[in-house]
C-alpha cells in the first residue's frame, strides 16, 4: 500500500508538473520546469540557425552538439538567462560585445569550439560586459599559451571565479596576469595539456589547481609559493613524476598523486594534508615515517599498489583517520594491533589481497570490515571478539567452505557470505549474532533446505538471499515447506525470490519453487486473513479501475463513432444539396420553352385580365385534359355523349361549365421553373381598389400594376399556381362574384332567351355592355354538334356562333308552387290557339327537365318532372338564374 500511495503521489506530481510546464517551446527543443526555473534542451539536433524563444523565461538553455558557427548575441533579451551551453558547435571568434547584455549571466560553457587564438576570443575586452559571470570553459580548443606576456592575450574579468582549459594544446603557462586580469579566480584546470614549461602562476585566490595528465616530470618549488591559499593538488596521471623534492605548502589540505608510478613518497611538506590519495602506484612499504607529519589524515588512499607488509606503527601518528583503502595489494597477514591507535576509524579496505586467514584485529571504532575477493579458506571464532563496533562484515568471493558456529558480535547487522564454497549450516551458526538483519547467502552451494529453527535467535532479520545454489526441490517435505513459509511469510525476507530455481529433480530443473511446487503447496490456503482480506481489496480496487477505464474507452469510442456519423451525414447531405443546386441551376440555364412565360414576371393577373383569356371550348377540370392525345380526349368525350347516365366520376369530370376562365396553356406550362425560381417576398405598398365587378386591384401610384423593377415574387400565389391541377385547387375559388338577389316579382321571365335579365337584378340593356354575360347568345339545342376545339380563338377576326343546348345552360327549373309566373298565363292563354305548338313546347320542357335533373349539383336541386303528368296537372315552372359556381377568375 506503501508503494502504491507513493507511485500515485508521483504521477500527481508528474502530472502537474507536465501541465504546469505549458509553453511555446520551440521546434526541436524540450522545455522542462525545475521548481521555480525554465530550462530548455536544444543540445544535439543538428541545428544551423538558432531556435527563436520569444518571451520564454529561461534560466538554463543548452545548444550543445549543433553547427552554430557564431556566437548568439540575441540571447541577450533573455534578462533572466543564468546558464548557457555553446560547446561542441563551430564558433571561431567572439566580438568585443558579443556578451554586452548578458547581466545576469553565470555559466558560460564554449568547450570544443573552433577557437584557435586568444586573440580571435577578445579576452580583454569581452568578458568584462558580462558582469555576473562566475564559471567560463574553454576546454577543446587550440589556445596553444596561458601567458600574460601579451596585453591582448590577457584574459580579464574580475567576477570570474572557474576557468577550464583542458585540452587546449598549452605548452607554456605561467605570468603574473592570473594576479591582474582575474582578481578573483578560484579554480584552475589544466588538464589534458602537454605542459613542458610550469612556471610560478601567481594567485591570492587560486584554491583548486588541477594538473591531471600533463606529462608533468617535477613540481617546482616556487609553485606552492606564489599560491598561499592552495588547498586541492591535483597531479594524478603524470606517470613520470617524481615527489622526492619537498614541496612546501601549509594550506594544502587534498593532494591527489595517484598513477604517477611513485615508488617512494614524501609528504612531510604538506602538514595540514586531511586526503591523500596515493592509488596505483608502486609502493611496497609503510612505516612509521611515511605518515609522521600528517597528523590530520583523516583518508588514505593506498589501493592497487604493491604493498605486502604493514608495520604495526604505521598509522600510529593518524590520530584522525577514518577511512583506510588498502585494496587491491599483496598483504598476506595482518597485525592484531595494527588500528588499535585509531580512536575514530570507522572502516577499512582489504579487499582482494592474499590474506589466507581472518584472524582477530582489535579496534574499538572500527564498524565496517572489506575481506571480499581475498584467499580467505579459515576463519578464526575469536576474529569478531576484538571488534567490539562491528556492524558489517564483507566476506563474500572467499574460499571459506565453512562458516564457524561460535563466532558472536552483540552489533554485527549484515554478514555478507555470497559467492563462497558454502554447502551445509549449524543450528548455532547464527545464533550468536543476535542483531543481524542482512545475510546473504546466495551463489554458495547449497542442496537441502535450511531449517526455519536455524533463523530462531534472528528476531531482526528481514532481508535474505538465497539464489543461485543447486537447491533439490522436494515439495512433500516438510522442512522444504516450512523454510518457504519462513522466507514469504508477511513481512516477506526472500529478495531474490523470482531467481530461487529447483537444480533437481531433472523435470523442475530451471523452475522456481512456485512453478514446481505450486500444485503441492498450494500458497492460497496457508496464507493469512489479513492478506486475503487485502487481496480482495486490491483486486476489486484494481477491477473497478479496469471497469472505468473500459467504460470511459467506450464512451470515448461511442462519442467518436456518432460525431464521425454526423459528419459523415452533414457532407452526405451538403453534397446532395450542391448537386441539386447544381441540377437546378442547369435547368435555368436550359432554353425555355416557346411559350413559357418570362421566370422575372411570373405575377398572378388581375381578374379584368383573366377573364379576356381565351376561354375553352369544353370543359376542363386539370392540366390532365388539356395534355391527353387527341384519341383519348375524342373517347372520353364520346363517351359522355352516348353514356349520360355514366358514372358521377365521369360527369364531374366531363360536364362542367364551358363559361368558366381558364388560364391558358401557354400560362401553365411552366410550373416546374415557377417552383425553383428564386422568390423574394415584397411588402405591397399601394392599396387595393375593387371594380364594378368586385374583382380587386392593386393600385400602385395610379396604375394597376408596378413598375418593372418593384415586381416581385409572391411565394404563396406561386406555389398554388404550381401545384394547380383543377379549378377546385385555384386561388380563385376563394373569389365569390356577387349573386343577384331576384326580388318575387322580377322571377317571372319575360325574356327567357336573355341571361343578363335573369343575373342582375337592375339589368338595362346599357347598363353593362363591357359585360361578357352581353356576348354570349342563347343556346339552341342541336341533335349532334361538332366538336369544339380545347382552346377557343377568342380574339379571333370570326367568331363562330354558339350553339345552345340543354345540357349546356346554366338554368334550372324549380316548383314555385305558391307564385304564379307570367309564363304560366302565357301557355294557359296561348292553349287555344292551338294543339300542335302546346305539345310541342310541353315536349320541349320535358326535355330540359330531364337533362336539368341529370346535371343538377352542389346545393342546387331540380324539380323531377312526371312524364305521366300532363302540363296542366303539374306545378308552374320558373326559370330562374342558378348562382354561378365558384370559378377560377
Amino acid at each position: 500500500m506503501s508503494n502504491l500511495y507513493h507511485f500515485l503521489t508521483i504521477s500527481l506530481l508528474l502530472y502537474f508538473t507536465s501541465s504546469s510546464s505549458a509553453v511555446n517551446c520551440p521546434k526541436n527543443c524540450k522545455c522542462s520546469w525545475v521548481l521555480d526555473s525554465l530550462g530548455v534542451d536544444c543540445s544535439h539536433k543538428g541545428l544551423t540557425e538558432y531556435p527563436e524563444f520569444s518571451d520564454l523565461p529561461i534560466d538554463h538553455l543548452d545548444l550543445s552538439g549543433n553547427h552554430f558557427d557564431h556566437f548568439p548575441t540575441q540571447l541577450a533579451a533573455i534578462g533572466s538567462l543564468i546558464y548557457l551551453d555553446l560547446s561542441n558547435n563551430q564558433i571561431d571568434h567572439l566580438d568585443a560585445d558579443a556578451l554586452v547584455g548578458f547581466t545576469a549571466l553565470r555559466v558560460l560553457l564554449l568547450a570544443n569550439n573552433s577557437f584557435n587564438s586568444w586573440v580571435a576570443l577578445n579576452p580583454s575586452n569581452v568578458f568584462q560586459n558580462a558582469i555576473s559571470l562566475k564559471q567560463l570553459s574553454l576546454s577543446g580548443n587550440k589556445l596553444e599559451t596561458f601567458t600574460g606576456h601579451k596585453s591582448e592575450e590577457a584574459l580579464i574579468s574580475e567576477s570570474l571565479t572557474s576557468l577550464a582549459l583542458e585540452k587546449c594544446g598549452i605548452t607554456t603557462v605561467g605570468g603574473d596576469h592570473l594576479i591582474n586580469g582575474l582578481p578573483a579566480l578560484d579554480r584552475l584546470s589544466l588538464s589534458g595539456n602537454v605542459i613542458t614549461t610550469l612556471n610560478n602562476i601567481p594567485s591570492s585566490t587560486l584554491r583548486v589547481l588541477e594538473l591531471s595528465n600533463c606529462s608533468l616530470l617535477r613540481i617546482p618549488a616556487t609553485l606552492t609559493e606564489g599560491l598561499p591559499n592552495l588547498e586541492t593538488l591535483n597531479v594524478s596521471w603524470n606517470f613520470a613524476l617524481e615527489l622526492k623534492d619537498a614541496i612546501i605548502s601549509d594550506t594544502l589540505l587534498e593532494l591527489d598523486a595517484s598513477f604517477c608510478n611513485l615508488d617512494t613518497v614524501n609528504l612531510s611538506g604538506f602538514p595540514s594534508l586531511t586526503r591523500a590519495r596515493l592509488r596505483g602506484n608502486m609502493l611496497r612499504k609503510l612505516d612509521q615515517s611515511t605518515f609522521a607529519v600528517n597528523t590530520l589524515l583523516e583518508t588514505v588512499d593506498l589501493g592497487r599498489n604493491s604493498l605486502r607488509s604493514l608495520q604495526a606503527d604505521a598509522f600510529v601518528n593518524l590520530k584522525h583517520l577514518t577511512t583506510i583503502d588498502l585494496s587491491y595489494n599483496e598483504i598476506a597477514r595482518l597485525d592484531m594491533n595494527l588500528f588499535r591507535a585509531n580512536d575514530v576509524l570507522v572502516s577499512i579496505n582489504l579487499s582482494r589481497n592474499v590474506i589466507e586467514k581472518f584472524t582477530k584485529l582489535v579496534s574499538n571504532s572500527l564498524r565496517e570490515v572489506n575481506l571480499s575477493g581475498c584467499e580467505i579458506i579459515m576463519i578464526e571464532g575469536n576474529a569478531l571478539t576484538g571488534l567490539p563496533a562491528i556492524q558489517r562484515l564483507d566476506l563474500s568471493k572467499t574460499l571459506i567452505k565453512e562458516f564457524p558456529s561460535n563466532m558472536r558480535s552483540e552489533t554485527l547487522q549484515k554478514l555478507d557470505l555470497s559467492n563462497c564454497k558454502l554447502s551445509a549450516l549449524r543450528n548455532t551458526t547464527f545464533a550468536g549474532f543476535p542483531e543481524l538483519a542482512w545475510l546473504q547467502l546466495n551463489g554458495n552451494r547449497f542442496t537441502n533446505p535450511i531449517p526455519a529453527g536455524y533463523f530462531r535467535s534472528n528476531q531482526y532479520l528481514d532481508a535474505i538471499w538465497i539464489s543461485d545454489n543447486p537447491w533439490i526441490c522436494n515439495c512433500q517435505d516438510a522442512t522444504f515447506m516450512d523454510f518457504y513459509d519462513y522466507l514469504t511469510a508477511p513481512p516477506q525476507k526472500l529478495k531474490d525470490r523470482n531467481s530461487v530455481r529447483c537444480a533437481s529433480p531433472s523435470h523442475f530443473y530451471g523452475k522456481t519453487w512456485e512453478g514446481a511446487c505450486a500444485n503441492v503447496w498450494v500458497p492460497s490456503g496457508r496464507t493469512s486473513r489479513a492478506e486475503r482480506a487485502w487481496t480482495t481489496i486490491m483486486l476489486c480496487l484494481l477491477a473497478i479501475g479496469v471497469g472505468t477505464l473500459i467504460y470511459t474507452c467506450v464512451k470515448k469510442f461511442v462519442k467518436s463513432r456518432k460525431q464521425r456519423r454526423n459528419r459523415d451525414e452533414y457532407r452526405q447531405n451538403r453534397a446532395e444539396m450542391m448537386e441539386i443546386r447544381a441540377q437546378n441551376q442547369r435547368m435555368l440555364e436550359e432554353a425555355g420553352t416557346p411559350n413559357a412565360p418570362n421566370l422575372y414576371e411570373n405575377h398572378l393577373p388581375s381578374y379584368e385580365d383573366a377573364i379576356r383569356m381565351p376561354k375553352l371550348e369544353r370543359p376542363a377540370k386539370s392540366m390532365v385534359d388539356l395534355t391527353e392525345s387527341g384519341h383519348a380526349r375524342r373517347t372520353k368525350l364520346r363517351r359522355s355523349h352516348t353514356n349520360p347516365e355514366g358514372d358521377a366520376d365521369d360527369n364531374d369530370d366531363l360536364m362542367l361549365d364551358d363559361r368558366q376562365r381558364f388560364r391558358s396553356e401557354e400560362m401553365l406550362s411552366n410550373r416546374a421553373k415557377e417552383r425553383t425560381a428564386h422568390i423574394i417576398p415584397f411588402t405591397r405598398t399601394g392599396y387595393v381598389e375593387y371594380s364594378n365587378s368586385r374583382s380587386r386591384r392593386l393600385s400602385v401610384e395610379d396604375s394597376r400594376f408596378p413598375a418593372a423593377h418593384l415586381k416581385s415574387q409572391n411565394l404563396q400565389s406561386a406555389e398554388k399556381i404550381a401545384n394547380f391541377q383543377g379549378y377546385e385547387h385555384s386561388p380563385y375559388t376563394k373569389r365569390r362574384p356577387k349573386v343577384a338577389e331576384i326580388p318575387p316579382f322580377k322571377r317571372a321571365t319575360m325574356r327567357p332567351d336573355s341571361v343578363e335579365f335573369l343575373t342582375d337584378p337592375e339589368y338595362d340593356d346599357q347598363s353593362k355592355p363591357g359585360s361578357p354575360f352581353a356576348r354570349r347568345k342563347p343556346k339552341t339545342p342541336l341533335a349532334v354538334r361538332p366538336l369544339p376545339p380545347a382552346v377557343e380563338d377568342y380574339f379571333g377576326s370570326e367568331q363562330k356562333a354558339r350553339v345552345s343546348s340543354s345540357d349546356d345552360s346554366d338554368f334550372q327549373v324549380i316548383v314555385e308552387p305558391e307564385i304564379s309566373s307570367i309564363a304560366e298565363v302565357h301557355n294557359t292563354s296561348s292553349s287555344a290557339d292551338g294543339g300542335a305548338s302546346g305539345s310541342l313546347e310541353r315536349g320541349r320542357r320535358k326535355k330540359r327537365l330531364n337533362s336539368v335533373s341529370r346535371r343538377a349539383s352542389g346545393n342546387f336541386t331540380a324539380a323531377a318532372a312526371d312524364d305521366s303528368t300532363s302540363s296542366s296537372e303539374r306545378d308552374p315552372i320558373v326559370v330562374v338564374h342558378k348562382p354561378m359556381r365558384e370559378t377560377l377568375f
